[in-house]
């Protein structure tokens, strides 16, 4: 089991806000929680290269070719099927 230590933050109110509507929703069991896969997703796997310039460029052209055909996503739409995957995983987790 790895060590945990507290560390103490100040976060704008509204993040606060959201990380305990998380919880209260059951996404995540606790804050901690919530903070560490926060923290886990944004560091990403270590043992993951970066894509190199090239490759981040055709991704950028891709998705500027899929705007210009019309291929977008309302981003409300968007952000209800983040909302239901993170429940999805979470309910995943709790099993």
């Amino acid at each position: 089991m790895s060590k945990t230590e507290r560390l103490t933050v100040d976060l704008p109110a509204h993040l606060i806000a959201g990380i305990r509507e998380a919880v209260r929703r059951g996404a995540f069991a606790t804050e901690s929680e919530a903070v560490e896969i926060a923290l886990r997703t944004w560091y990403g796997d270590e043992h993951v290269e970066e894509p190199d310039t090239e490759t981040l460029r055709a991704f950028v052209a891709e998705g500027l070719a899929d705007v210009e055909a019309g291929r977008v996503c309302d981003a409300e739409e968007v952000f209800e099927r983040v909302l239901a995957r993170i429940d999805a995983v979470a309910a995943a987790k709790a099993k």
